[in-house]
């Protein structure tokens, strides 16, 4: 009996271990209704599932300089290539009218000066000039110069005789001054100024302004201040004084023996001369000489020396310095007395007074490259008007009003009704001069007129040439 009952117990947990068990999963065999393949044959390719992923297959190699595509990454829409551009605006006549700049190349470690086709003189410091780093230029410069001193090229270079404020000027020329290096835009170091002089006497007194304009717009100008006027005084003495490239020694063997030696005279003659912020030499004079042959020949050594002096600095500023320079003559050898002799033969050249010269320039010290203005401040009028020039706006034209008395230069201001000036001095004889530029053709309107005599004035635009412009414009006075 305990044996059967020990039976039907394992039975039973033999039963609960098996029914435990997880099924099996159902595995059915896909009928192969193909051949059976040879055994020495590729398999066929198993069949694809649409849901799984596809790849491209590159029929030919990609382009070694084809784009790189991110994944993701936003596609801009290509612009069409532009073929109907819209005719040049007004400012761009000005682009073409503007007058030609002179460029010259300077070493910007030593002092230099350039000089214009017109009279202009720039004067630029050694060390002046710094690149957009603030770091010295050692490299060579090239200096852009553009004079406008003439009513034409004034009007023609897009400039005006108003201050940013509005207020009207008696202009005395105005000069671009730029430097480049390296290809690209200087400027000038913190506190570092170049001297710039214009030519004539009749802008003596008036103060400088520098150049704002707008891109396309007319430049107009900012008092500079009065610390922009060079100190004209002579100083007897400097820190450090001027001094002649490596020194007296150098200066000396400039000096050609006179025609005179047959004398066997020797000594030192003494000229009293004024070096300018330039180094140039001015009014040299003999002091105390040997005879005329050795005096003229003193004064000839001085005025070549001209230029090439460093000039005398007070406060760190250059300044003209009176200085006395010693001119040393003794007595060569016979050969080459005769060489010498023979080489003073031809009369000195003459030479301008310089001091002279100088009494009728205007000299500033500039503290930022650009446009740079001598003028004045127009003197309040007695009366004013409102003036209209009758014409339809556009983004084409530009209407400008000469006053007569002193080449003031008014800038129209577009409206409803035309172009508008306000406050403008009434009863002065003055010329309004619009220009017009469509199609890349000019067109322009002169007009006479007396300020305050009607409130509006027509214009009326004819077909021109640029030349026949510029010519149209050097008329006028």
């Amino acid at each position: 009996m305990p044996t059967l009952r020990l039976l039907l117990l394992s039975g039973l947990a033999s039963f609960l271990f098996y029914s435990c068990q997880s099924d099996t999963p159902a595995h059915t065999e896909v009928a192969d209704t193909e051949t059976e393949s040879p055994v020495d044959t590729l398999p066929a390719p198993t069949p694809r599932r649409l849901d799984t992923l596809t790849w491209h297959r590159v029929e030919r190699p990609t382009q070694a300089n084809a784009p790189l595509i991110r994944p993701g990454a936003a596609r801009r829409a290509i612009a069409p290539r532009d073929t109907a551009a819209p005719p040049p605006a007004e400012a761009r006549l000005y682009d073409l009218t503007l007058k030609a700049s002179e460029y010259h190349k300077i070493d910007p470690t030593h002092l230099a000066e350039v000089r214009g086709r017109e009279g202009t003189v720039v004067r630029i410091p050694a060390g002046t000039l710094v690149d957009a780093r603030g770091e010295p230029v050692t490299g060579p410069v090239f200096v852009e110069l553009k004079e406008c001193y003439g009513l034409a090229d004034v009007l023609l270079s897009n400039i005006v005789s108003e201050t940013n404020d509005d207020q009207l000027l008696i202009p005395g020329g105005a000069v671009l001054v730029r430097a480049t290096g390296n290809g690209q835009s200087l400027r000038l170091a913190e506190g570092r100024a170049v001297q710039v002089e214009f030519p004539a006497s009749a802008r003596s007194g008036m103060p400088l302004y520098y150049g704002r304009s707008g891109r396309r717009q007319p430049i107009r100008w900012m008092a500079a201040g009065p610390e922009a006027v060079v100190d004209n005084q002579i100083y007897p003495e400097a820190q450090p004084m001027p001094a002649y490239e490596s020194g007296p020694a150098a200066l000396n063997k400039l000096v050609r023996y006179p025609a005179a030696a047959d004398s066997h005279t020797q000594g030192t003659v003494y000229v009293s001369a004024v070096i300018d912020e330039a180094g140039r030499v001015l009014t040299p004079k003999v002091l105390r000489g040997l005879g005329s042959s050795f005096d003229v020949e003193a004064l000839r050594v001085v005025r070549q020396s001209s230029g090439r002096w460093t000039p005398g600095q007070r406060e760190g500023r250059f300044v003209k310095v009176k200085v006395l320079v010693p001119i040393r003559f003794t007595l060569p050898e016979t050969s080459d007395l005769l060489v010498r002799a023979d080489s003073t033969d031809s009369p000195t050249p003459p030479v301008a007074d310089e001091e002279a010269s100088a009494a009728n320039r205007q000299a500033f010290r500039v503290g930022q490259l650009g446009w740079v203005a001598a003028a004045r401040p127009r003197p309040a009028a007695e009366a004013v008007t409102t003036l209209t020039a009758a014409v339809e706006p556009d983004t084409h034209t530009s209407v400008r009003l000469v006053l007569h008395d002193a080449a003031t230069i008014v800038l129209g201001q577009p409206t409803d009704t035309g172009y508008d000036f306000v406050d403008v001095p009434a009863n002065k004889k003055a010329v309004l001069l619009g220009i017009r530029y469509m199609s890349g053709t000019p067109y322009v309107a002169v007009r006479e007129i007396t300020t305050g005599r009607h409130s509006s004035e027509p214009l009326s635009f004819r077909e021109t040439t640029l030349a026949e412009l510029e010519r149209l414009v050097q008329e006028l006075k």
